[in-house]
């Protein structure tokens, strides 16, 4: 069964000087337990497609519809919340708060007590490969590897169902870079969530389950 299901979507973006269609009638499916990979050149229309994914805005026509719910019918707020993690390409931590307080935050963000919260963010930090010696620490203490998969493990915490990943790699070296989408199949296969990346790296796309090709404002499905 689809999680989310994209049917004709189209998306301008109005200046004073010109209109540029970004999306172009883009249709696709994406189901549970699969990792996706969404790839094309600057321009081509990847990242308006992540933030529509993401409910930060809805179509100008077409529709996406979330477990059959168009986006456009529901409190986008609560989606995000809810049911949406979005990882960024430059990790988007909060600098004052330790590893561990920022993988508990959509924890304190929902009530729970301040020790259960703990608990829980410091079993999503071991199941990412981070240590206890970690948790302290500020995220300008930690490699950008490190502060990619504590960015990883604050999705694992809020519990989304939908994982979206605006260039996860794209600030680390190979290494580190591997270990992220060998985390987000496991998210994927494993834990049964659906998992989106954006990317421009083809290696990386090669790991996906599927992988669409954007171009000029369109999908094409490969793989």
């Amino acid at each position: 069964m689809s999680m989310l299901e994209l049917q004709d979507v189209r998306y301008t973006y109005h200046t004073k000087a010109q209109a540029v269609e970004a999306l172009r009638g883009v249709s696709a499916v994406f189901e549970p337990a699969k990792l996706y990979a969404v790839v094309g050149s600057s321009g081509s229309g990847k990242t308006t497609l992540l933030s529509l994914l993401a409910g930060l805005d809805v179509p100008e026509s077409g529709e996406i519809r979330f477990r059959g719910k168009s986006t456009a019918d529901m409190d986008r707020d609560r989606y995000r919340f809810e049911h949406v993690s979005v990882i960024y390409q430059n990790f988007n931590l909060f600098a004052h708060l330790s590893a561990l307080e920022n993988v508990a935050y959509p924890l304190y963000l929902r009530g729970i007590p301040k020790k259960r919260a703990e608990e829980q963010a410091a079993q999503c930090l071991v199941s990412v490969g981070i240590g206890e010696d970690r948790y302290g620490r500020l995220p300008g203490m930690l490699s950008g590897g490190e502060q990619q998969r504590v960015a990883i493990a604050r999705a694992l915490a809020s519990n989304a169902e939908l994982v979206l990943a605006d260039e996860p790699t794209g600030n680390l070296d190979i290494t580190n870079g591997e270990q992220v989408v060998s985390i987000l199949l496991r998210l994927a296969h494993e834990e049964g969530r659906c998992v989106i990346i954006v990317t421009h790296d083809l290696e990386i796309a090669a790991e996906a389950d599927e992988i669409l090709m954007m171009r000029d404002g369109v999908t094409e499905r490969g793989q």
